[in-house]
């Protein structure tokens, strides 16, 4: 009865959660207090500067562990079969949200204010950075994608970001001003560190090595707790860090702002998801691999964008708009993906078997 239930609320969470996202922002900047509250809690600064995380951080840590128990790693060497198409698709994890925002670079001064188009550019050259978002496997997995391939994007991208990032940060950081510059390679020094290797990383692993310590069965019987606990996370996560930011954004905000930033996580999907249409094409992949991709190349990891930034950008607010709408954007177009995969899914099985 009680796993029934969990397993309902897990769902009408996940299915709602672009609303859920909505409300957070709205409680978020009508009460923000608490979130702030939480957000300033700090361990005791005789503890090691590595085991004092913020509470954004040890977050996404939960997400990343949470989201690794669901790697079934004997699974993983299916992907291997065709290592030019995981090279092509890890390399367009990131070049692909970058080459749109190296293009919308020169259109946005027409359409806002040039140094305002600068820092959102900023926050999107953030997000472009980041690795494959945790939730393309949960909905790749509920499209009845191949989960595999989803697992191995989320996987290898998170293991390459201490490479990948910097050298995006890098790149991109040529067209920003020395103030903007300095912001960036404060966020670059961060993926490369220490600090990093622990609080992403080695989560990853744990949760890895934690499911083949209890078994896959364990795991299953718990997963509507684990997804449930994992969207309640992103939630808090996404609330926290909007009551620190949207605050400092409302005196002088401007809807324009909104609706550019919108417009370009938008555009970000729709590259993602013809680049992912195009290699599936080329590499004549199954639908199911091609529904894995779909999702891998359209969500990115936002919630790692907001616990990295929260530590660097202080003063820097508005950077963090374009992770907010992006995290609403990709979930919006990640369930009018999973219409369309179903909707192609019932069409196949409605089709009567072929007749010898």
């Amino acid at each position: 009865m009680v796993e029934r239930i969990l397993q309902r609320v897990s769902q009408a969470i996940r299915h709602r959660l672009p609303l859920l996202l909505v409300v957070c922002y709205a409680v978020a900047l009508l009460v923000p207090a608490p979130g702030q509250w939480i957000h300033d809690l700090k361990l005791p600064t005789s503890w090691p500067e590595l085991a004092r995380p913020n509470v954004s951080q040890l977050m996404v840590a939960v997400l990343l562990f949470l989201a690794a128990l669901g790697v079934e790693v004997r699974r993983l060497p299916l992907v291997g079969r065709r290592p030019l198409l995981v090279v092509l698709i890890l390399a367009a994890v990131w070049l692909v949200p970058a080459l749109v925002v190296m293009l919308v670079w020169w259109v946005m001064p027409l359409v806002i204010d040039a140094g305002m188009a600068t820092k959102l550019l900023m926050g999107f050259v953030l997000v472009a950075a980041m690795p494959v978002a945790n939730s393309a496997a949960a909905w790749t997995q509920q499209s009845r994608g191949e989960l595999p391939w989803a697992l191995a994007m989320v996987v290898l991208s998170i293991v390459a970001c201490p490479w990948m990032i910097p050298l995006v940060l890098k790149l991109m950081g040529l067209s920003f001003s020395e103030g903007e510059a300095d912001a960036l390679k404060a966020l670059t020094a961060s993926f490369t560190g220490l600090h990093f290797v622990v609080w992403v990383l080695l989560p990853t692993a744990a949760g890895i090595v934690t499911r083949w310590i209890v078994g896959r069965e364990r795991v299953a019987k718990h997963r509507p707790e684990v997804l449930l606990t994992s969207a309640i996370t992103l939630l808090v996560l996404n609330y926290i860090n909007a009551a620190c930011a949207l605050p400092k954004m409302a005196d002088d905000f401007r809807i324009g702002w909104l609706v550019f930033c919108v417009a370009l996580a938008s555009g970000q999907c729709l590259v993602g998801l013809g680049a992912s249409q195009l290699l599936g094409e080329a590499f004549r992949v199954p639908s199911g691999t091609t529904t894995a991709l779909n999702y891998a190349l359209t969500m990115k990891n936002t919630g790692l964008a907001v616990a990295l930034a929260s530590r660097v950008l202080e003063g820097h607010e508005i950077l963090l708009l374009p992770v907010f709408t992006t995290t609403l954007v990709q979930h919006l177009f990640a369930g009018a993906l999973h219409r369309r995969s179903m909707a192609r899914v019932e069409k196949e099985l409605a089709q009567p078997p072929e007749s010898e």
